[in-house]
């Protein structure tokens, strides 16, 4: 059975706050957006932070695209 601290080992994205974030939830915010069809990025970020309030801000960022490398 593998350890917790393994299982933080595995992310996909690089979030500006530096934390790891589960693969799945960055694909599961994208996936909505591709759903609601946003407007403009401001607007995605609205979306995002309604839908999934407990999603930190880099999170929601890296789902709309913005994040940088």
């Amino acid at each position: 059975m593998p350890s917790a601290a393994a299982a933080f080992r595995e992310t996909s994205n690089k979030l500006p706050h530096g934390l790891p974030e589960p693969n799945d939830s960055v694909a599961e915010m994208r996936a909505f957006l591709a759903r609601t069809r946003p407007q403009s990025p401001s607007e995605a970020l609205r979306l995002l932070r309604s839908a999934y309030p407990d999603a930190p801000l880099g999170a929601r960022v890296a789902a709309c695209g913005l994040a940088r490398d």
